[in-house]
């Protein structure tokens, strides 16, 4: 709806200034690339802010679909997708104090699109540069507008509602360096270092969601399934006021635990399977994006016997999932899915995928181990 009017707006102008439908697609491509530019210079905004202020930067990808090509530059992985119009970050917090490194950053991300926007009004002495403004204006506007939603947010939150976040969250945020040298020490397999690490997060910040996800994690490494998923549900058992953000987050990790759990025999299918499928289908409604959950769909798919759908919704898990941990996982269902489909020359490709990500993944070196008997 909101493009319809732009391109509404954007050809009113021009009738009134007198370009006529000449004018009004130059002012669409304007617009379009004012839509495609404004989103990419915050961005870099944040990402140069996230370097400077000492934020930590785990994945910068550019473009949308599927991966071109990819590559490691000391911590930070960069990636290239198939439709270049896009730019992401993945940042999170890496030392003291959390809250003002942050705060920064969205500042510098804020400034950098505002002078975008002011640079387009400066030169928008004609329909191009009209459109562009059309849309950039409103677009940035929109951005400064504090929005916190699963996997995205917005530069204003980082402005105005993170500086004013009370307890619990921030706490949270606190608590977040430790997490993240948790999720680290997964990354690069070393588990009994995520277990210190989740130790002391335990006994820190004891109660809390990065806490208790930290614990999960680091279960679920392990091949520990079914405690993951009775920890899991205990957390929101007693905790009824959890924000739909951090629930999405938990409903899904929650399916996605349950899933592994059946697959592994720890725990019934009867019992489980319909609680697993409901934390999924709730997760989605409370705003996780769906195409993310491709993989734990697949995982469902192969658990309820529909092999071919495996392997589909695999194949789409890990050709968009930025997680290596998550892709690793994905492989190994995707081979596993081959494998139901006796194809086991695929099988074998998809687990060298997911051996070159994680091949200390429990769910990995099982699947090794069920290839090297077949």
């Amino acid at each position: 709806m909101s493009g319809v009017v732009g391109a509404a707006v954007v050809a009113a102008v021009e009738q009134v200034v007198g370009t006529g439908a000449g004018g009004a697609a130059v002012g669409w491509l304007g617009a379009l690339v004012g839509v495609i530019l404004l989103p990419i210079a915050t961005q870099l905004g944040l990402l140069v802010g996230s370097v400077v202020f000492g934020l930590r930067v785990r994945h910068v990808i550019f473009g949308a679909m599927r991966e071109v090509a990819s590559w490691q530059f000391g911590r930070v992985k960069f990636t290239l997708r198939s439709l270049p119009i896009t730019l992401r970050c993945q940042i999170g917090p890496w030392r003291s104090p959390v809250i003002l490194r942050c705060w920064l950053a969205g500042l510098l991300s804020a400034l950098v699109g505002v002078a975008v926007v002011g640079a387009g009004w400066l030169l928008a002495d004609g329909p191009f540069g009209r459109g562009f403004v059309i849309a950039a204006t409103p677009l940035m506007l929109y951005k400064l507008w504090p929005k916190r939603v699963p996997l995205t947010t917005s530069t204003g939150w980082l402005l105005f509602a993170l500086p004013r976040m009370p307890d619990p969250e921030r706490a949270e945020f606190l608590a977040a360096p430790l997490a993240a040298r948790v999720y680290e020490a997964l990354r690069e397999g070393d588990v009994d270092d995520a277990q210190s690490r989740a130790d002391e997060l335990a006994a820190q910040y004891p109660g809390l969601n990065v806490t208790m996800s930290c614990r999960v994690a680091v279960m679920e490494s392990r091949g520990q399934y079914a405690p993951g998923v009775m920890l899991l549900l205990k957390y929101l058992a007693d905790n009824d006021e959890i924000p739909p953000r951090k629930m999405s987050y938990l409903l899904a990790g929650l399916a996605g635990l349950g899933f592994k759990a059946v697959e592994a025999g720890q725990l019934p299918a009867e019992t489980l399977l319909p609680t697993a499928k409901k934390a999924l289908s709730d997760a989605i409604q409370l705003g996780y994006p769906e195409f993310e959950l491709s993989g734990a769909n697949g995982l469902l798919a192969l658990i309820e016997g529909d092999a071919d759908n495996a392997v589909r919704l695999a194949t789409t898990g890990a050709e968009y999932n930025h997680s290596p941990l998550s892709r690793a996982d994905d492989f190994a269902t995707l081979a596993r899915a081959h494998m139901a489909c006796r194809d086991n020359a695929a099988a074998r490709v998809a687990l060298a995928k997911a051996e070159e990500l994680a091949p200390w993944s429990p769910r990995v070196a099982e699947t090794r181990e069920r290839l090297s008997v077949a």
